[in-house]
């Protein structure tokens, strides 16, 4: 039996680095994974690879900064599985770093909303989700990846 064996892990920010890896590492240890990003033709990609690993991946674009979106995703990912044990939030976005003087406000702002607002925003969306599985993939997730990213 495989650490993750019947674990459902959504992953956001699946891109050609990180993203995917956490996925796949994640498919390999035995999770079902979605993969959310704004690229569906990557998704599309990835969800083959975990597929061939034997696991179920259910691509779903997704702008996590805009709500509607980020609902669509919960609700994706609950209707697919009808449950989730470990959301990894990898989506990110760095602003350019300069001076404070000489830095673009709306840059920092959509970084902060990317990194931070949206962060929250998924993880309210899945509470109730995460809270009835309890946890049950988080404490062995962390193990399976980190193992695997090796």
């Amino acid at each position: 039996m495989t650490l993750l064996a019947g674990q459902v892990v959504v992953v956001s920010g699946v891109g050609p680095g990180l993203g995917t890896s956490i996925a796949l590492a994640s498919a390999r240890a035995g999770a079902d994974v979605v993969l959310a990003a704004r690229t569906a033709s990557r998704l599309d990609e990835v969800a083959k690879e975990v597929t061939a690993l034997g696991r179920r991946g259910v691509a779903v674009p997704t702008d996590i900064t805009d709500g509607e979106s980020a609902a669509r995703l919960a609700d994706a990912a609950l209707a697919a599985f009808g449950r989730v044990d470990t959301l990894v939030h990898n989506a990110f976005a760095i602003p350019p770093l300069t001076s404070l003087a000489d830095a673009d406000l709306a840059t920092i702002q959509a970084a902060f909303d990317t990194n931070v607002v949206a962060t929250l925003r998924l993880t309210r969306l899945l509470t109730q989700a995460l809270a009835a599985s309890r946890g049950s993939g988080s404490t062995r997730s962390r193990r399976a990846i980190s193992g695997a990213a090796r």
